[in-house]
């Protein structure tokens, strides 16, 4: 990866033990990556709200939250994620992995094999956002990047209009409910596991690929993947 490439990367790394952390930030950033450091699993909440991570290194010890609890909630999108924990059994790194980890550091963490590992991740980014989506909000279209379309409903372009203003974020089933015009406390949530299940479906047949639509358990939905509006 050149300079210029990694310049413009971010790494976000959740980890507790301050020195630990601090270590990580500055050995990453002498790879020339824009690295931030934080806390906490709501400061990293906190950070994701107005910043996009490529990489996010997430420690299983945190103080305030289970992090795989929180990443279920939490979808991460393209982002890579290596999971940094004392919890070296093997049961332990086949949970982590599990959960959607594309690696698995046991402490103490060797910072040559994190900045390895960092790098092949920023690798599989790149090549990612070369995949982006297109949607037509007017004419209710969403191409996918091989340049294949489907044409959209009314209601699933609002639920997907809804979804891709903040691609990788969790939106809620109440606020795709209320872009459809209508009020959660009314309806019938089985109605939009209905729609979303129907949009998977006409994806995989048309686009020959399954839509970046992804569950947030127990939160609504996110759209995993890069998407130009117009």
């Amino acid at each position: 990866m050149n300079a210029t490439s990694s310049a413009s990367c971010k790494v976000l790394i959740v980890e507790d033990e301050a020195p630990l952390r601090d270590a990580m930030v500055t050995f990453l950033r002498m790879d020339g990556l824009a690295v931030d450091g934080v806390g906490s699993l709501h400061a990293a909440r906190v950070w994701r709200a107005s910043n996009e991570a490529d990489v996010i290194v997430l420690d299983l010890g945190l103080p305030d939250g289970d992090a795989l609890e929180w990443l279920k909630s939490n979808p991460i999108g393209h982002a890579g994620l290596i999971i940094s924990s004392a919890r070296g059994l093997p049961q332990e790194r086949i949970k982590g992995m599990q959960s959607g980890a594309d690696g698995y550091l046991v402490k103490p963490v060797q910072l040559e094999e994190l900045s390895l590992l960092v790098q092949k991740l920023l690798k599989r980014v790149a090549q990612s956002r070369n995949q982006t989506w297109t949607l037509d909000k007017v004419n209710w279209m969403l191409k996918a990047p091989s340049g294949l379309q489907i044409k959209l409903t009314h209601s699933e372009a609002q639920v997907i209009y809804k979804l891709v203003q903040a691609p990788g974020a969790a939106v809620s089933k109440d606020e795709l409910v209320l872009a459809l015009g209508l009020q959660p406390a009314t309806y019938d949530m089985r109605r939009l596991e209905i729609l979303i299940r129907r949009l998977r479906n006409k994806a995989k047949e048309i686009l020959g690929r399954d839509l970046p639509l992804e569950t947030a358990h127990r939160v609504g939905y996110a759209f995993a993947a890069s998407v130009k509006i117009f």
